[in-house]
């Protein structure tokens, strides 16, 4: 085994490294290198590469001797070729400077047209061959030696009489079709295992109990050979429903070393329902864990620790990790699955069953190899198909039933529909070896750029979970994409590429996360046989310790917590191409710019936690450079230099933190995906090939017209168009070419006028900004006209979202509108001058209508007795005499007076637009009943018209009403109670509502908001359904019995700004975490609290409520938010009660703030500061465990106190005098931030 992988080491990657350059060469380089270059051209197509191919083919079945020169020869070649690939791509970086700067000097037309003197860029490199000479001379030269080292590899093998023929079945033949869809996994064979397992999950006595001392958790480990489908059936058994019914369940993919920090890390990951902040202290992580744990009450949780690797010198080390896991006040248990190799466990995992995986039976194993080899082909040929069968089962029976291998090799096979392939697959002695024969057999069967792509991901951690858009963005950065002359773009072949790898098992799917995630994870077998096979190609770093780096390696990757040991040896890999950090280095400043000086020839550089705001200068030097990832940084600004990186294909920037490009950001003209702020770019149609533009604003300034999209065809996604009205006509819309941009799936369209008056030019540039006919959703908003553009119906069969924003003018909507069949989701938003309300697309789901204050909905019976009770409601507050007398005089007006008048004078808007109402039809609410999701606004409705309405609704999930001041009550009982599948139910500024009596018959109701509603009083508990997980009440009147303890889903619990009691009772809710309660002046004193012993999360900004509340309080919470320094001090004087690791200070008004005197505030890990007034803080030096610092919005803040050397994060956002003074190089902040790795400012 050892001599084939070693050849196959030597040639990895070598055919997937030669044919792009040598087709590059030959179809590009060959235009503009002259007469020399070019015949080397024909030699590398008809004699280099086919002898390349023969001598790899040749040297992988020869004896172990004879390899060892040839691995010397292939070696030598892949440094040459990796040479010529890089003075390849100088030559095109070249180019591409041309290229920007005839742009620069080129006339950009209204049309975004470039009209220059120069056409084709190969004109200029053939004008200027002198100067491409050295690099024409080097490419020359190390083409020769790469003929030479041939032909003596050619020699050698000829002397030794060796035959350089192909076998039948070598690398990317009889590739049937393209890969554009996943198989489904099943799994066969496995359902008993399964079906004990669970059953054992079940077992009270797997929890605690027998004679084991250690209580709260046990598990049942599942051993097994690698490759015999551990994983799979951990997957199988956490996919069931008894196991999601019953179970949170927390993966954990160990890959052989304990890393107690990082394992601990994704189990919290796991359980949080919110992003956590980055924790480096270990006692923190686990004090964290232990609270998450003691949280989920509602399943119990189930640990998974897939492929577990153990040796008795560790056994301390588990200990510590599975610590957080044995606490006696998580009195459900926690039950833990295992796999791994070996019986040879940790004692403390408290294993109670060992269930050794056995073979699946045999004729389970060939229905396995028969569906990943056969059965999702559709051959044709019965007589093919059953010859192919019989094939297929000698070969399986070769396989030792192992499913890893059956599934490698039987993917391949069904990629090469081949009698003789087959056969010779079933006569090769390669599948008579080992597992690792075996998948080398299917990796070689590859497409050469495909293993090229499956040796990179050696550089990543085992365990690493793939993702299928960030992993191929840099397989294309690195240049591994040949398009065999198809006209595909870049990404959508390196997307195939990851289906090849995935069907053949290179990969398998796994979700992951809160949200459940789908990525991939490449099995350890699969990891070992890509790093065997990249030795010399692609290293981790993962270690401190001083290790030697191979000289020629191209692909780095580091996750070490410094670079101390390892930068200088890193610095003098010259010919690297790739640096990927994964974890957080301290010293990275240190090091950054004396790297980034040395690796001239970095394609991708992902950078994590880097603190500094702006990257070395050095950066423009990188030509190679397309990729480059600051997500995980506090950069905000690039240096002038990276203007320079015309090469660069994505850019990554941190999205929480603003972001400025430089000025000549237009220069990187091969820029593809960036999230950065492109709106202020100038002449940005500069930039062609473009695919993200979230944002463009159009201004009255040259290089910034509509026309700059012209240029960008190749934009997708969502497009926001903004400042319409600086459109001048038709014409000048037309040059933005929406019409030829079919990969878009959104366009905004935004017109911000000044004037409420119709505008005929709106609709003339509405109609030269069609768009593609494939368009999924559109959203038009301030237009000014009455009329709808042409091109809108021919859109009805692809939109599946329509929204119309204030566009005034508009008195119907669109008259095929019902005949848009596809159309899910409508918003019709602040359409006043809307007369008529026409059907509704029948399969319409989500509904938000509001603002049109033309119409006014009433019952059938209302309608029947020709009464209009809500135009009555709404001229209510307008009949005083003198009100009547003002709307006398509006009435005389003509129209455009009127309007006038309006413009003019906003504040009589509601009048204007009521008395509008009065003289319109009133009509019924007829919605679609397929309707999930609904939100009225602004509407003049009644009572009986909204019950009306809603009773036939009965798919209805959610509803939101907000600002209908004609609504007084809810509909009744017997309406609600029709509403089986309603779960949320949103109130907000409806000012004349009574009476919500009717949500407590809504059986399903699981969120409850209510907001500014004036005249409801709270006071009857029927109110609150029995079943609610969430309650919020904000700037309303509650009275005793609302909070009543049936409530026992109860989770959130939010009141603010409310007049209430001035003893507030709270119930004893078993279920509640997060208890809010904000700004409520009445309140001094809080019954109950102590009761509540799942909470967590405590925000009590109550400016008179007293520290005797919190007495028989225990604490533990995981956060609180508070607004004074004195009650801090009351509470850490309660006796027992132990401070949360969160705290946060909200609307605090003294100008000076102290810390001392608080007791027990050394296990708190974050502190934020909100909205204060405070000028000064002290006394923070002491909190040993603090991890996280964050300011926001405390505007007078002068400096930061001393900090302890546990700070890792700090965040100052909106604190204008501080961030000065920690900005400025001779403050005193700016020492005291110095050492801190991760700081982010902003105003």
């Amino acid at each position: 085994m050892m001599s084939s992988i070693a050849v196959a080491a030597a040639s990895a990657g070598l055919r997937g490294l030669a044919q792009p350059i040598i087709g590059n060469l030959s179809s590009f380089a060959s235009r503009y290198v002259g007469v020399d270059m070019a015949r080397e051209m024909v030699d590398l197509e008809t004699i280099i590469l086919p002898q390349l191919n023969l001598i790899i083919a040749s040297a992988e079945s020869q004896p172990q001797h004879v390899n060892n020169i040839v691995q010397k020869c292939l070696q030598r070649l892949k440094v040459e070729l990796s040479q010529a690939e890089d003075l390849l791509d100088e030559h095109e970086y070249d180019l591409l400077k041309h290229r920007m700067k005839q742009k620069k000097l080129s006339v950009f037309s209204v049309h975004g047209q470039c009209q220059g003197p120069i056409s084709n860029p190969f004109i200029w490199v053939l004008s200027n061959i002198s100067s491409l000479s050295p690099h024409n001379t080097k490419m020359l030269n190390h083409l020769k030696e790469v003929k030479s080292i041939l032909e003596k590899a050619k020699n050698f093998l000829g002397v030794l009489s060796v035959a350089t023929q192909v076998s039948a079945d070598t690398a990317g033949s009889r590739v049937i079709q393209d890969t554009t869809t996943f198989r489904e996994e099943k799994v066969f064979g496995r359902d008993k295992d399964r079906d004990s397992i669970i059953n054992l999950l079940f077992d009270p006595a797997m929890v605690g109990g027998g004679n084991s001392n250690i209580k709260g958790y046990s598990s049942i480990a599942i051993v097994g050979a690698g490759g015999a489908g551990k994983t799979t059936l951990l997957q199988y058994i956490c996919s069931d429903d008894r196991v999601q019914n019953n179970f949170h369940v927390i993966w954990v993919c160990m890959s052989h070393k304990l890393d107690i920090r990082k394992h601990t890390t994704e189990v919290i990951e796991s359980l949080a329902t919110e992003e956590t902040p980055k924790i480096q202290n270990l006692d923190t992580l686990q004090r964290k864990l232990k609270n998450l744990l003691l949280e989920k009450r509602e399943k119990e949780l189930l640990l998974v620790l897939d492929d577990v690797w153990f040796e008795q010198r560790h056994h301390s080390e588990w200990e510590q990790f599975l610590a957080p896991l044995i606490s006696a006040e998580f009195n459900k248990g926690i039950r833990i699955l295992v796999s791994s190799r070996s019986k040879e466990l940790p004692s403390v995992l408290n294993c109670r069953k060992t269930v050794s995986l056995e073979d699946i039976e045999e004729n389970d194993f060939l229905t396995f190899f028969r569906y990943y080899s056969l059965g999702h082909v559709l051959i044709g040929n019965e007589e093919l198909e059953e010859e192919l069968q019989g094939i297929g089962d000698d070969i399986a029976k070769k396989l030792r039933r192992s499913p890893l291998e059956a599934k490698a090799v039987a993917s391949r096979l069904s990629r090469m529909l081949d009698v003789e392939i087959w056969k010779h697959a079933r006569d090769s002695k390669q599948l008579d070896g080992n597992i690792m024969e075996n998948l080398l057999w299917s990796y070689q069967r590859l497409d050469p750029q495909v293993q090229r792509c499956f040796l990179y991901c050696s550089i990543f951690p085992k365990g690493y979970m793939f993702h299928i858009d960030e992993i191929i963005l840099l397989w294309e950065a690195e240049g591994f994409v040949s398009s065999n002359g198809r006209s595909e773009r870049a990404e959508g072949i390196t997307r195939q590429y990851f289906y090849e790898l995935s069907l053949s098992g290179f990969f398998g799917k796994q979700s992951h996360g809160k949200d459940s995630h789908v990525g991939y994870r490449m099995h350890d077998l699969f990891h070992d046989l890509a790093e065997n096979l990249s030795i010399d190609d692609g290293y981790r770093i993962e270690t401190e310790e001083n290790t030697e780096i191979p000289q020629f390696v191209r692909h780095i990757s580091i996750s070490v917590p410094s670079l101390e040991r390892h930068a200088a040896s890193i610095c003098k890999l010259e010919q690297l191409h790739t640096l990927i950090f994964f974890n957080p280095v301290a010293d990275i400043g240190k090091f950054l710019k004396p790297m980034l000086k040395k690796l001239k020839k970095l394609r991708v550089l992902s950078l994590c936690f880097f603190s500094s705001y702006t990257l070395p200068k050095h950066i423009g030097k990188l030509k190679h450079l397309r990729y480059l990832n600051l997500e995980r940084t506090s950069i905000s600004k690039l240096p002038k230099s990276s203007c320079k990186l015309y090469h660069l294909l994505v850019l990554k920037m941190n999205k929480k933190v603003p972001k400025t490009l430089p000025k000549k950001a237009n220069n990187l003209i091969s820029l593809r995906r960036i999230n950065g702020p492109l709106k202020d770019v100038c002449n940005v149609g500069m930039l062609t090939s473009l695919e993200d533009m979230k944002e463009f604003q159009v201004k009255k300034e040259k290089g910034y017209e509509i026309g700059q999209l012209g240029s960008l065809t190749k934009l997708r996604g969502h497009l926001h168009i903004m400042n319409l009205e600086n459109v001048q006509n038709r014409n000048a819309a037309k040059d933005a070419k929406l019409q030829e941009k079919a990969n878009l799936d959104a366009l905004r369209l935004v017109w911000n006028h000044d004037t409420y008056k119709n505008n005929n030019v709106d609709l003339e540039v509405l109609e030269g900004l069609e768009p593609s006919s494939r368009l999924n959703e559109l959203a038009i908003e301030g237009y000014r006209s009455t009329s709808y553009p042409k091109w809108l119906s021919g859109c009805s069969q692809s939109l599946r979202s329509l929204e119309l924003l204030n566009c005034t003018f508009l008195e119907n909507l669109p008259s095929n509108l019902q005949c848009f069949a596809r159309c899910r989701s409508l918003a019709l938003l602040n359409l006043t001058g809307l007369k008529r309300l026409s059907p509704l697309p029948e399969n319409l789901t989500s509904l938000k209508f509001g603002g049109c204050s033309s119409l006014c909905f009433i019952s059938k019976e209302e309608e029947e007795h020709g009464v209009n009770p809500a135009r009555e409601k709404a001229l209510q507050p307008l009949t005083s005499s003198t009100e009547l007398e003002t709307l006398t005089e509006i009435l005389r007006l003509d129209g455009s007076e009127l309007e006038q008048f309006q413009a003019c004078f906003q504040e009589l808007q509601y009048p204007v637009s009521t008395i509008s109402a009065r003289r319109r039809d009133v009509a019924q609410l007829v919605l679609p009943l397929t309707l999930r999701r609904l939100e009225l606004s602004s509407c003049n409705i009644t009572d009986q018209a909204l019950s009306e309405c809603l009773r036939s609704l009965t798919s209805l999930k959610d509803l939101a009403l907000l600002h209908i001041t004609t609504l007084s009550a809810l509909p009744s009982k017997q309406v609600m109670e029709n509403l089986s599948m309603l779960s949320s139910v949103g109130i907000t500024s409806c000012r004349s509502l009574c009476s919500v009596a009717g949500l407590g018959a809504i059986a399903s109701l699981e969120k409850f908001a209510i907001s500014f509603c004036p005249s409801l009083e709270l006071s009857d508990r029927r109110i609150l359904p029995s079943q609610l997980k969430e309650v919020t009440v904000r700037g309303c009147t509650i009275h005793d019995g609302f909070l009543h303890d049936d409530l026992p889903f109860l989770v959130n619990l939010e009141i603010s700004k409310c007049r209430t009691p001035s003893v507030l009772q709270v119930g004893a809710w078993p279920s509640l975490k997060c208890l809010k309660l904000c700004d409520c002046l009445d309140v001094c004193f809080l019954v109950g609290l102590p009761a509540l012993e799942s909470l967590q999360e405590v925000q009590l900004v109550l400016p008179n409520l007293g520290a005797d509340s919190f007495t028989g309080c225990k604490g533990n919470w995981r956060s609180l938010r508070v607004r004074t320094s004195s009650l801090l001090h009351d509470l850490s004087e309660l006796e027992g009660f132990a401070p949360p690791m969160l705290l946060t200070i909200e609307g605090c008004q003294e100008p000076d703030f102290s810390l001392e005197g608080i007791q027990n505030l050394s296990s708190i890990i974050g502190l934020s500061f909100m909205n204060c007034k405070v000028q000064s803080i002290s006394a923070m030096k002491d909190l040993a465990s603090l991890e996280t610092l964050a300011f926001f919005d405390c505007p007078l803040l002068i400096s930061l106190p001393e900090l302890p050397p546990s700070v890792q994060y700090l965040d100052i956002i909106g604190c204008q005098i501080l961030e000065k003074s920690c900005r400025s190089r001779r403050g005193e902040d700016r020492r005291k931030i110095s050492q801190i790795p991760h700081v982010v400012m902003y105003e």
